[in-house]
């Protein structure tokens, strides 16, 4: 039924979306490392800041992991790194905009 697949306990859905995202995040980490290493100035605090923000999304996993099997009772802990990435990536944003207006100016 089409119904299953949206249930959270026996649908292949959960595990795979809970191990695909923390990869993304580290594939993330990686290239912005990368570019880290690459460019310079303005551009290199804003990668810094996407750097940090990769680091969140792969914290608030492990503790989500860690939860899910009850090593640790710090599901905050996913929310409270997931706000980290939220907010990194508004700084992200304004750093962005700022170098967007120095090259229009």
């Amino acid at each position: 039924m089409v119904a299953d697949i949206f249930n959270y306990g026996t649908s292949f859905l959960n595990p795979a979306f809970k191990w695909l995202a923390p990869i993304l995040f580290l594939v993330a980490f990686i290239l912005f490392y990368v570019g880290n290493k690459k460019y310079g100035g303005e551009l290199k605090t804003a990668i810094n800041w996407l750097l940090v923000s990769a680091g969140c999304g792969v914290a608030a996993f492990l503790f989500r992991v860690l939860a899910d099997i009850g090593l640790l009772n710090f599901k905050w802990g996913e929310s409270l790194f997931f706000l980290l990435f939220a907010v990194m990536n508004l700084l992200v944003a304004w750093k962005f905009l700022k170098i967007i207006e120095g090259v229009k100016a």
